[in-house]
Order: C-alpha cells, then structure tokens, then sequence
C-alpha cells in the first residue's frame, strides 16, 4: 500500500510539475491529486524538490537507456545521426511530459553545480556529445563527412535538436516536417556531397 502510494505521489507531481513547472506546483497540489494528505507526502519524501529528483532520476535513466539502445552500426554514421533525431522527436510526441522535464529548466534552487541535478544534465550533456562526436568523428575518418570543425558542429546539432524538440513541446510544429528539416540540415552540413531527397 505505501509503495503504490509512492508511486501514485510520483505520477501526479510529474504530470503537475511537466505542465505547470517545478515553481508552480505546490505540495498540497499533489496531496490534493494523490488523494492524500499533506503531511502524509513528507512520509515518502522530503519535500517537493525530493520529489521532483526522484522523478528527473526515472526520466533520465529511460531516456539514457533510449539513447543506449540506439543501433549502433545501422549503416552509416549519418544513419545514427539520423536515428538520435527520430528518437527525440518520437519521445517529444509520444512521451510529451518525460520531454517537457527533459528540457526543462531546473528550479532555481537546485542549480548549485554540487546538486544531484547538475549531474544528471552534465550526464545529459556528455552523452549526447559524445554520441555525436564519436559519429562525426568516424564519419571524417571514413569519408562519409567532412564535418569540421568538430566540436563546434557537435555543439550546434545538440542545440538544433534540442530547439527542434522544445517546438513539438509546445505544439507548434508536426513530426514529420520538422523530422525531415532537421535530418536534411544535418546532411548538407556534414556529407561532402549530400545526396538530396
């Protein structure tokens, strides 16, 4: 019984904190979905930002099994490229509040570089990177590209990605346009003759 109360405590502070922010969702606003009280949370948990460290901690190993779980020799370098923007796009519309907390700005609180979310995002960020690095990287060396310089490609593709993803978050943009854009940008920029579709 305490472990499903755990559990529903988490879904509902997920949902409020993907749609309202961490800011602006109080802990009676969970006590409230959860069908409990108050001080009955702070038995599972020591406040809201425990709460919302457990859930980002949930989210991000998903997301970093996701990642981890992309083919790894597909065909090409390009194709796994191809396949880290179809990923993000896919969990953008299938999984919209896991998404809205991946991007999301941590409170303000939890911004100190000792605390338990900075690791997670430079996690983040290290895998991502070092994902696209390792394809640019053996893409030049193969010939596949010619990606320079790299570590200021690897940087704008993250940030494309991430643009891309924050825009289907906020309902303005379809699937499979902006999937399409993104992957084309991609290959204009990185084969030195792209092949255009």
């Amino acid at each position: 019984m305490a472990k499903n109360r755990k559990v529903k405590i988490v879904a509902t502070a997920k949902k409020l904190f993907a749609t309202q922010g961490f800011d602006s969702t109080s802990l009676q606003q969970i006590a409230d979905g959860t069908g409990v009280t108050e001080p009955l949370m702070y038995y599972h948990f020591r406040g809201k930002e425990d709460i919302f460290i457990e859930i980002i901690r949930s989210v991000y190993e998903e997301y970093f099994a996701h990642i981890k779980s992309l083919p790894q020799n597909p065909g090409t370098q390009f194709d796994k490229i191809s396949n880290l923007i179809r990923l993000h796009i896919n969990i953008a519309a299938n999984r919209p509040n896991d998404g809205r907390l991946i991007l999301s700005h941590c409170p303000s609180s939890l911004k100190k570089n000792t605390h338990i979310y900075h690791e997670i995002m430079q996690e983040r960020h290290d895998l991502i990177t070092g994902y696209l690095r390792d394809c640019l990287e053996t893409g030049n060396a193969a010939g596949e590209f010619d990606a320079h310089p790299v570590e200021e490609l690897v940087i704008v593709i993250a940030c494309l990605l991430k643009g891309v993803i924050h825009r289907k978050l906020l309902g303005r943009i379809s699937e499979s346009s902006y999937e399409y854009t993104a992957i084309e940008f991609c290959r204009r920029a990185l084969m030195p003759n792209p092949v255009i579709y």
